[in-house]
């Protein structure tokens, strides 16, 4: 469990590095800088907000296993 917390949080600041650096490294106005960031954030929160839901989803299986056994 421990590996997967850190693997989550790895790619979500590489994601968000990666997300902010493009955005200032992009040609365009303030207005389409500024949305693009946007989305891209929006995209990270819905990534993570997946990886948790997932996580979630296997660590209650995993007590409930854990239950059946003892």
């Amino acid at each position: 469990m421990n590996k997967t917390i850190k693997f989550v949080a790895g790619a979500a600041l590489g994601a968000l590095t990666g997300a902010v650096v493009a955005t200032l490294l992009s040609p365009g106005s303030g207005d389409e800088t500024k949305m693009a960031f946007s989305e891209r954030l929006q995209y990270l929160r819905n990534q993570l907000q997946e990886a948790a839901r997932q996580k979630r989803v296997e660590m209650t299986a995993e007590l409930e296993e854990y239950k059946r056994a003892n």
